[in-house]
């Protein structure tokens, strides 16, 4: 059986007081689906994390993205919550 991988982009600031958790929680939740899971931290304080979020609409930090589908904005976010909308189909 072929696992699927699954992308997360998850763009954050450096100045940001929820992004630290927000990264934390996405990274934890991924590394229990192994290799099946890549997880890009974008952060939005570069050039090319400037021009990525413009391009995908992303107008306030942490959010999180999954197969290029925006699934949060904001944090804190509970972790059954981010299991079930993260990743469902990396089992």
């Amino acid at each position: 059986m072929t696992t699927k991988m699954v992308k997360i982009e998850v763009y954050f600031s450096p100045v940001c007081p929820h992004c630290p958790g927000a990264k934390k929680l996405v990274a934890e939740v991924a590394s229990r689906y192994g290799d099946s899971v890549e997880v890009e931290e974008v952060n939005t304080y570069t050039p090319e994390g400037i021009k990525r979020g413009m391009a995908n609409g992303v107008m306030s930090v942490p959010t999180v993205f999954v197969e290029g589908e925006r699934k949060f904005v904001g944090f804190p976010f509970k972790e059954p919550t981010t299991c079930r909308l993260l990743l469902p189909r990396a089992r």
